[in-house]
């Protein structure tokens, strides 16, 4: 399953590739620190944090195009708005495997990204 919609996302970025680099490098670098957030406030059964977290990793995701994630994650975060319990004492493994395979898509298109670098050829050395 595809999580991640580049072309949307350029769209978004009104085609700023450059723009659209920097901010896939930046959720590579904090998506991590969201989810260990939304995490903690699901291992403490607290709702509000819940609901604050798992808006802010929606958010954070939204742009990428990666749907069936951020469904998940307005479900978690409607339930605790709700103020309906958890159901479940640690993330759900669907929304941490979604995160990592969005994470690889975003990994492998950077990667095509990567500026190439011009061979240098030797010099002939010349003799004396």
């Amino acid at each position: 399953m595809a999580l991640l919609n580049w072309d949307l996302f350029l769209e978004r970025v009104e085609g700023n590739e450059s723009l659209a680099l920097e901010l896939a490098y930046d959720l590579l670098l904090c998506v991590d620190s969201y989810l260990e957030n939304l995490e903690y406030a699901i291992a403490g059964s607290y709702r509000k944090q819940i609901e604050h977290s798992a808006h802010a990793l929606r958010g954070l995701i939204a742009p990428y195009g990666g749907v069936e994630l951020t469904e998940e994650l307005k479900m978690i975060e409607e339930e605790a708005r709700a103020g309906e319990a958890p159901t479940f004492v640690e993330i759900p493994l669907i929304i941490r495997t979604m995160v990592i395979e969005l994470k690889a898509e975003l990994r492998a298109k950077l990667a095509n990204f990567q500026p190439k670098l011009p061979i240098r050829r030797r010099r002939p050395e010349h003799s004396l």
